[in-house]
């Protein structure tokens, strides 16, 4: 039995060990922080920090790096003690309060002075002539960036709104930039609350370097060039590709410029081929200035001409790949690099990727294309790394290589740090892990000069829009700002890199980008990258830019066989139903069986059967044996079904068969997603509902196709984006909608153009039941167009063997053996030899269990018909190459 006091003293110790425990959690409290400007603005929590001092202490006992939200709640402070919360924006002293925490939760309101507009007035040396063109980055005092922009023609940057400086210490600069090697610092910028404050810049840069420069050619390290060695000419040329002078190279070797302006500028020095024509030599990227005295040129050294690469190339990078946020334009953007045949750069953020099939799925298919994408790592959850120890980073960046590793089962070489920031830290934690390059914002740090190693740098100075960070909104460059600063970078680097984001491709609706493609940006993206091709420039992966000079990276000569391409386009008419839009769901229909054109509409069945007026007219049109009408089913109601598991959706397919055959007495064979939106579970209901057909659209469901029972028949392109203007096109509406159908069939092998009666109803704030006569017009020059233009119009389910038939190519002789058989003139035998061609080529595929044949048994008669058919073009090889199929896999006939 224990002691009386023993037991005394163990529980006392017991109490003591578990006291200090339980009141630290009894004897904490949280402050629950809102702030707000004096305008009583809710503060954007982006580029906002949060320091917390208690008592009089000068080390901080909490501190937030990157506020998430406003408001936001500081936990885990021990209480009886009095705190001092300070906000700092854009790294600027903002405001401070106080709150003496007796309870467990306390309320804290901080208001911060308003913002304040700076706009630069940039000139020249002799501060009366504006300099147009120059890039300006506004950057706080720690040497972050706010604000980027360039000056117009009066030498004016956009005027940017930051929080004041307020604090001594805390103040903003700027850095005047007309690219590497010619920066400039205006420095220090004190900012206002609530005034729109003017800063005149006068640059150390002259309106024009007058100085004579002369250009120094060798033919070797130590010899100039001399009329022995040909006629020279130098040349040079800007970013723009301008030629701006031209100098004669002497018997001595040299060629003199003057009157130039300070800038960045490509020297060349051609020479005259047999055909008297200038060919380049040599050619190297030269910086004028005011102190530009001598540039030297070798002609067979060029490793001494240049401190950057000349490989003419492109990268592509598109930031923020992540599941299901975006991912409409994601995928568009990743299948529009497919469909061009180019390989693209894409940043995955690894704690925010794995569960999005359609897009895991469309990644995975890029992966092992001719030209695959690249994956590279942006970080695990898109938190700027240099707010953080090594070790935290390191911690991210392996567990962001591991998700990448699991889920598409290879090791990112090439990192995008989030924001663009980075520091020696994250250099050497991604050196020690694999990782040979990475890419950033050139415009914000300068690359160090190239040579080829180990490690990699790539920044990126084109980008196809900008953030504003006060709103949060994107603001597209137009191809023809990408493609200046394209030229830029290749004249200042050698390589450009183009930065892209999901976000500048989707809608943007009551305040926030959502899951909707803007067709019209990626519309003008197919348009750049047409651009850049034609400029004969290599698009590469960013890991790839460094062995621009290595064949491998080259597009093997054997390329891929010809696409299938049927020369044909169907229409679909989505979510018919009662009441809605009758009379425009009817006049569509009309337009479509005077044009004797087929058409398939899509029903939603729990509205419809009950409006007389669309039921009837449905019914005349089936009835009508010249039209072509066919039924899909549109699923039970207009809502997304990858919201519902596999028994919901297959119960909403087949509820609508069912009503679609209770009311129009027809077996629908074709199923299309509401939103285009599915799953593998939309999938397998389709199957099980022993549907032939499924239809979304090919940006949800790009090729290639699985080569199951279910045959896919995406819409390629929708009747508004054809109605709609489109500045990259020329001609009229009528002409531009014919050419973007043609464009869809090169493209895909097929068209598949939607329409919904919106479409065709006349607007004002809300659809009206009448039709807009001008739209009904274009429908029906269209329909005119496609067929004058050599395409076929069919319906939608005709096109999987239209695609079939053009994919086999049988020889004639072929042909020949196969009207023989049909006429009994060879025997079985013979004719089985004459298919070994065609399972040499793998048109007939031979099971993987031959079973044994049997000459005894007789072939069907419509097999024999069929070969005659064949013979004499009257049926396809689709059709011909069936039949033979089915003599094989039953054993009729064994080659």
């Amino acid at each position: 039995m224990i002691d009386a006091k023993l037991a005394f003293v163990i529980l006392a110790v017991c109490f003591v060990a578990i006291m200090p425990s339980a009141l630290a959690q009894e004897n904490t409290g949280a402050i629950d922080v809102f702030i707000k400007s004096e305008n009583n603005d809710r503060l954007f929590p982006q580029g906002v920090n949060i320091k917390v001092y208690k008592n009089q202490e000068t080390t901080t006992t909490q501190e937030i790096l990157s506020l998430e939200n406003n408001p936001f709640s500081l936990s885990s402070l021990p209480l009886g003690h009095r705190y001092k919360v300070e906000v700092y924006v854009n790294d600027m002293y903002a405001g401070v309060g106080f709150v003496n925490l007796q309870k467990s939760k306390e309320s804290l309101e901080i208001t911060v002075k308003n913002m304040g507009g700076m706009r630069l007035n940039v000139f020249y040396k002799d501060a009366q002539t504006p300099l147009a063109g120059a890039y300006v980055v506004l950057k706080s005092q720690d040497g972050k960036s706010w604000h980027t922009s360039e000056t117009d023609q009066y030498g004016n940057s956009i005027r940017a709104w930051l929080y004041p400086s307020t604090k001594d210490g805390n103040y903003y600069y700027a850095e005047i930039s007309l690219g590497p090697n010619l920066k400039y610092t205006y420095t220090p910028i004190k900012l206002q609350p609530d005034v729109a404050q003017e800063f005149k810049v006068v640059t150390s840069w002259p309106t024009i370097v007058d100085n004579l420069i002369t250009v120094e050619v060798y033919n070797s390290t130590k010899n100039k060039v001399t009329k022995q060695d040909g006629d020279f000419v130098a040349q040079l040329f800007d970013a723009k590709k301008s030629k701006v002078a031209e100098s004669a190279v002497s018997d001595k070797g040299l060629a003199y410029f003057s009157n130039l302006k300070v800038n960045n500028y490509a020297l060349y020095i051609k020479t005259k081929d047999s055909g008297n024509q200038l060919q380049t030599v040599v050619g190297k990227s030269v910086t004028i200035t005011d102190t530009t005295n001598t540039i030297k040129v070798y002609l067979n050294n060029p490793e001494l001409n240049s401190d950057h690469l000349n490989c003419n190339c492109v990268a592509f990078r598109l930031d923020d790949i992540q599941d299901f946020y975006l991912a409409p334009a994601q995928l568009a953007i990743i299948s529009l690099f497919g469909q061009n045949d180019i390989p693209l750069t894409i940043g995955v953020i690894g704690g925010v990727i794995g569960t999005d099939q359609n897009l895991i799925s469309t990644i995975k298919t890029s992966l092992v294309s001719d030209n695959p994408i690249e994956i590279a790592s942006h970080s695990w959850n898109n938190k700027v790394l240099t707010t953080m120890t090594k070790k935290n980073q390191e911690d991210l960046i392996n567990q962001t290589n591991d998700k990448i590793k699991t889920v598409f089962g290879m090791q990112p070489t090439t990192f995008i740090p989030p924001e663009n920031v980075f520091n020696d830290d994250t250099l050497s934690v991604l050196k020690n892990n694999g990782f040979t390059h990475i890419s950033y914002d050139s415009r914000e740090i300068n690359p160090p000069q190239f040579k080829k190693s180990d490690f990699h740098h790539f920044p990126v100075m084109p980008s196809t829009a900008d953030l504003d960070t006060q709103t949060g909104i994107w603001h597209s460059s137009s191809n023809t700002q990408i493609m200046d600063s394209i030229d830029q970078s290749l004249l200042d680097y050698g390589y450009a890199v183009v930065m892209m984001h999901p976000y500048e491709f989707s809608v943007y609706e009551g305040g926030f980008y959502v899951n909707k493609v803007n067709t019209t940006k990626v519309q003008e993206l197919q348009s750049l990258i047409e651009k850049i091709q034609s400029k004969n420039l290599k698009i590469l992966p960013i890991g790839s830019i460094q062995d621009y000079d290595n064949s491998l990276v080259e597009k093997p000569s054997n390329t891929k066989p010809e696409m299938p391409n049927c020369n044909c386009v169907a229409f679909r008419l989505d979510n018919v139903q009662d009441f809605w839009l009758n009379d425009v769901q009817n006049t569509v229909l009309d337009t479509f069986n005077k044009k004797n054109a087929p058409l398939t509409i899509s029903i939603l069945g729990k509205f419809i059967g009950d409006d007389p007026k669309v039921v009837d007219h449905i019914k005349e049109s089936l009835q009508n044996k010249t039209t072509q009408i066919r039924l899909a089913n549109r699923s039970w109601e207009y809502v997304d079904h990858t919201d519902y598991d596999l028994q919901k959706q297959l119960a909403s397919i087949k509820q609508t068969n069912d009503k679609i055959f209770d009311v129009f007495g027809s077996r629908v064979v074709i199923f299309m997603p509401p939103y285009d939106a599915f799953n593998k579970d939309t999938i397998e209901a389709v199957k099980q509902t022993k549907m032939i057909y499924f239809s979304a659209s090919i940006t949800n469901d790009p090729p290639p196709f699985p080569t199951d029972s279910l045959k896919h028949i995406p819409s390629t392109v929708s009747f508004a984006n054809l109605s709609g203007d489109d500045p990259f096109l020329s001609g009229t509406t009528q002409q531009k909608a014919l050419t973007k159908v043609q464009a869809s069939v090169k493209q895909h092998g097929f068209a598949v153009v939607s329409l919904h009666p919106p479409d065709f109803a006349v607007q004002t704030d809300v659809f009206e039941n009448e039709v807009d006569a001008d739209k009904m017009k274009l429908l029906e020059s269209l329909i005119d167009d496609i067929r004058s233009s050599g395409l076929d119009v069919v319906t939608l389910e005709k096109i999987p063997a239209l695609l079939d038939e053009k994919s086999i190519v049988i020889p004639d002789w072929v042909k020949d053996n196969a009207a023989g058989w049909s006429e009994e003139k060879i025997t079985d035998s013979d004719f089985t030899k004459g298919l070994e061609y065609l399972i040499d080529q793998n048109i007939i595929k031979i099971p993987s269990t031959q079973v044994e044949g049997d000459y005894t048994q007789k072939i069907p008669g419509w097999i024999k018909i069929n070969a005659a058919w064949w013979s004499e073009g009257k049926i396809g090889n689709y059709d011909f190459v069936k039949g033979i199929q089915y003599l094989i896999e039953n054993g009729i006939i064994r080659i």
